[in-house]
């Protein structure tokens, strides 16, 4: 068709790929100039047919062209790619066929402790004999490598050490084709289920058969996870389909989705329903309110207005006449306050409970230049609103916001965001007073890198089955300040005054607000965490200290926190123990730790924060569920086993904040904010 508009002199390409002489749809055909025996950038791609057959008029002239399947060597069983060299005549046709060695085939089913199918992912363990190219329009690499465009992925997409890696849905089997070699398997169903582990050999024109079975280990009645920032195909800048996007969700444990696209409202219930994934996932309405300068923004639960192409998303550019909309027609952006109102106030989210919370909370911070220690927070004062189409008659556009985003995503980079530079701008709010809730969620638009593995948040809710999530209970449970967040491990913490059975929890019908008159308090902590993902560490914060690590504009806006007091596994502060859940399943027992400290003597209302975190050196990492970081450099030996020393994502949760009311008024009076040196 290009060659046709532009009326350059074009010939036809045809041809057909097979494997073993079988027809090979889905091979990719990638044809370009040649240099040095290599393409150096794509002239024309194709997918293969039904068929295996591909073919269009393209640009006449020389070329190379190479032939790409997932789970098959290249031409001969080289493990790079082949280029043939052809020539495409002016007004001619040229055929260039294709025939790939045969791969071995590996089929895993999933059950779980009931022997029903189950959702769940399979990530072969090992080395990619002939890695997928990257396919750009500007470059194509076929290198190798297992290095990497993001230092631990490989070329292909996937993660490092992983060979391959599918998502099995609802009727518990998949298949999927294997270059020839050793490997392991590991089935995972994501933070609250045990794994199976199998290591296999594939070979060319047999099928290994791998029956796994896992089952829940974590005790979570009455919380539901979500995920509350996702993205998916109706965002600009996400490729990823429903179907797609519901079944590894699914698949990664996750019991809720909370669609946010950007500046759209989705709906992916039809799709779970329509896959038979309904009783594995649910998914929440929202948006992801997305303005260029100032911040983005999640509101959830809505509704979809049907009659709008958006869906009905927040209009955060203000409403002005046709061809107005500038601010030297004296109309702004929304400010962040009246994003948060607008928002919760469409009619159709009526008796939603619809809640805004801060994304990536340093896109919004920075720009703003909001000092979070200041009493109150404000905007700096070198900040220009008019750049960023904001009303400069605003004197502060810091608005406390019902929640924030303080930990998106699933690499250690990520975590470290959340615990040097997020939690202590959290903890600066609780100090005055001002009373938000903390999400962990993973912010993902991607599939194959295994993101929406990551930080996801646990809310109380009248049923914790997927079928029976209620939208409303997901804004009311973010309102009230109940739930808790994790990658690997969950936590859960109650303050008790044992004199009068007074208590401050998480649960649907409970309070975080305990009286304790006499000025002691229980606190009790429970740490569950599969057997696959070790904790070693257990840091609590009372009226906690903060530390600048970051400014914008020289106006301090990243804070990270100082522990009251840490309890160390190694030192004997606390018992890990091991609790066998299921032991009809291989492996599907817990990590588990109940520990009771007395808080006494307390003479002012406190809030009380628990994390909980795996450290490298101590603990090993939580490969291959959780897969970034690891050294790509290492050979299958060595991914098979999880040393204390090896790089990768160690476990790490949290919860949201606790009240103790000391001088008996009823209500939680903050300490202000402290600064550490």
């Amino acid at each position: 068709l290009e060659a046709e508009v532009t009326g350059v002199a074009s010939g036809t390409l045809q041809g057909c790929v097979t494997v073993g002489g079988a027809p090979a749809p889905s091979a990719r055909v990638a044809v370009g100039p040649v240099s040095a025996g290599s393409i150096t950038h794509l002239s024309a791609h194709f997918v293969t047919d039904a068929s295996g057959c591909f073919g269009a008029k393209i640009k006449a002239g020389s070329y190379g062209l190479s032939v790409n399947l997932e789970g098959h060597m290249y031409e001969g069983g080289s493990t790079t790619p082949v280029v043939n060299n052809i020539v495409v005549p002016v007004d001619g046709v040229v055929v260039q066929n294709v025939d790939l060695p045969a791969s071995g085939r590996l089929r895993v089913e999933v059950i779980d402790d009931a022997s029903d199918p189950l959702p769940s992912r399979v990530s072969v363990v090992g080395i990619d004999p002939s890695p997928d190219p990257d396919l750009f329009a500007t470059v194509l690499s076929f290198n190798d490598t297992r290095t990497s465009l993001f230092n631990d992925t490989t070329r292909d997409g996937l993660n490092a050490g992983f060979a391959a890696m599918k998502w099995v849905d609802a009727s518990g089997a998949v298949e999927l084709d294997l270059e020839p070699g050793d490997y392991h398997v590991v089935v995972s169903r994501g933070t609250e289920y045990s794994i199976y582990e199998e290591s296999i050999t594939s070979v060319a024109g047999a099928t290994v058969t791998v029956n796994a079975q896992i089952a829940p280990v974590l005790a979570t009645p009455g919380f539901i996870s979500s995920d509350y920032h996702v993205h998916l195909v109706n965002s600009p800048d996400s490729r990823i389909s429903k179907i797609t996007r519901a079944i590894s969700f699914a698949a990664e444990g996750v019991d809720n989705i909370v669609a946010t696209d950007h500046d759209g409202v989705t709906d992916l219930n039809p799709t779970i329903a329509s896959l038979g994934l309904g009783s594995f996932v649910h998914s929440t309405i929202g948006e992801e309110i997305t303005s260029f300068d100032y911040g983005h923004y999640n509101a959830y639960p809505q509704a979809v207005d049907a009659t709008q192409p958006s869906g009905g998303s927040t209009d955060w550019g203000r409403a002005a006449p046709p061809g107005q909309d500038f601010p030297s027609f004296g109309n702004f952006g929304l400010t962040p306050a009246e994003i948060d109102a607008a928002a919760v106030a469409k009619p159709q989210n009526a008796g939603l409970e619809t809640v805004v919370q801060i994304n990536h909370i340093g896109s919004h911070l920075g720009p703003l230049q909001i000092d979070t220690a200041l009493e109150p927070p404000v905007s700096g004062a070198g900040v220009d609103p008019t750049l960023m189409r904001l009303d400069p008659s605003v004197t502060n556009f810091f608005h406390p916001f019902q929640a924030l985003e303080l930990w998106n995503g699933h690499t250690v980079g990520h975590q470290n965001e959340f615990l040097v530079e997020r939690i202590g701008v959290w903890m600066n709010l609780l100090n005055q007073g001002i009373l938000v809730t903390a999400i962990a969620d993973s912010d993902t638009h991607t599939a194959i890198d295994l993101r929406q593995a990551g930080a996801r948040t646990w809310t109380p809710a009248s049923s914790d089955a997927p079928a029976a999530i209620s939208d409303a209970e997901i804004g009311q449970a973010v309102k009230a300040h109940k739930g808790v967040g994790g990658q690997g491990c969950y936590v859960q913490t109650t303050l008790l005054d044992t004199q009068t059975a007074d208590q401050a929890d998480f649960e649907l019908g409970g309070t975080t607000l305990v009286t304790a008159a006499d000025g002691d308090v229980d606190l009790q902590i429970h740490v569950q965490a599969p057997v696959w993902a070790e904790y070693d560490t257990i840091e609590i914060y009372r009226n906690a200290a903060t530390q600048v690590t970051g400014t914008s504009g020289g106006v301090p806006t990243q804070y990270t926190s100082v522990p009251t007091q840490t309890l160390s596994l190694g030192a004997g502060d606390f018992t890990r123990n091991v609790v066998n859940v299921v032991p009809a399943v291989a492996g599907a027992s817990r990590f588990d730790t109940q520990e009771t400290l007395t808080l006494a003597g307390l003479t002012q209302d406190e809030w009380v924060v628990v994390v909980v975190k795996g450290v490298q050196g101590t603990s090993p990492s939580m490969f291959p569920v959780y897969s970034r970081n690891i050294d790509a450099s290492q050979t299958l030996a060595d991914l098979k086993v999880n040393t204390t020393a090896e790089d990768g994502v160690r476990a790490l949760c949290f919860t949201n904040a606790l009240f103790v009311d000391v001088d008996g008024n009823g209500d939680y009076d903050p300490p202000g904010v402290q600064l550490a040196p």
